[in-house]
């Protein structure tokens, strides 16, 4: 079955919550509790059937891992002054949030002020060697520039498509 990119991350989450699954399915299945006297009461399924299914979901999880990251490798994304791989425009991506997040810290700061000391009879003040008003207009143009890369990557995922033949067993 062919899929683009854009649907395979969603499947391979649902592939890791069926693992999650599978994985609390036998630890159900694994022992039986009863009572002295009484019957035990076993499980629909053994904990051996269990484990097989629980291997092949996972044999396929790394099958749409790989192809994921492959085309996150073969495939590219324009950008600015050239072309970037998907995992390269994904990891710039998250490194522009980053680089955002911490520029609006400082951003929020303000250009002078009093710093409380207990310990110390005079007064401290601290001053920044930057200018918050710029700094936070560059989070926010850092972040325009973090959310255009991630629409060009989403863009592409849908273009792309991946023969995935395992997927009508989760779909």
């Amino acid at each position: 079955m062919r899929l683009s990119l854009a649907e395979l991350l969603p499947l391979k989450v649902t592939m890791s919550k069926l693992i999650q699954d599978k994985i609390q399915e036998r630890d159900s299945v694994a022992y039986v509790e009863f009572g002295k006297g009484d019957d035990e009461v076993l499980p629909d399924m053994t904990f051996d059937q269990v484990t097989e299914g629980l291997k092949e979901i996972r044999e396929d999880y790394r099958k749409i891992d790989f192809l994921i990251a492959k085309a996150n490798v073969d495939h590219m994304v324009d950008w600015e002054d050239g072309k970037l791989s998907i995992a390269e425009a994904i990891e710039l991506a998250k490194q522009l949030r980053g680089e955002a997040s911490l520029l609006k810290r400082f951003g929020r700061s303000k250009p002078m002020e009093r710093v409380e000391t207990y310990h110390m009879q005079d007064t401290m003040f601290r001053k920044a060697l930057f200018e918050p008003s710029k700094l936070k207009a560059r989070a926010e143009k850092l972040e325009k520039k973090a959310n255009r890369l991630s629409m060009a990557i989403e863009k592409q995922n849908h273009k792309i498509e991946v023969e995935f033949k395992e997927a009508d067993k989760y779909l």
